[in-house]
């Protein structure tokens, strides 16, 4: 008997003159006939970073983007995952502004609470 398989879930930014939709959590398998059909107006794709550049920049650089990001993602405070990590809640905040860096050992930590792999963090 086959397991049923994990699918993988992306975010979708589309502007349309001065309104900005973003769509999170969205299917792959969704994602597909909507490129296909947007394929005949642009083939060019770019990067994920050139999109969240801004936010990234706001955030105080990737790592804390990210951070802060999967923590939004999961539905979670900064307070409930001060817990999850064993830490103060004014840490976490540093650690998403940017004022406090990542290292391995958090990365990984965090990881495990987001099952992601830890050098997204990094």
């Amino acid at each position: 008997m086959s397991a049923p398989m994990k699918t993988h879930h992306t975010e979708i930014q589309i502007r349309a003159g001065e309104k900005v939709f973003q769509f999170t959590d969205v299917p792959t398998s969704k994602i597909k006939p909507i490129l296909a059909s947007l394929k005949d107006y642009s083939d060019e794709a770019l990067p994920w970073r050139n999109f969240a550049a801004a936010r990234i920049k706001a955030a105080g650089g990737e790592s804390a983007h990210m951070v802060r990001s999967s923590r939004e993602i999961a539905g979670m405070t900064q307070t409930e995952l001060a817990k999850r990590l064993g830490m103060p809640q004014a840490n976490v905040s540093q650690v998403e502004t940017g004022r406090r860096s990542v290292g391995k050992t958090l990365a990984k930590r965090l990881a495990k609470i987001f099952n992601v792999d830890y050098r997204v963090f990094l």
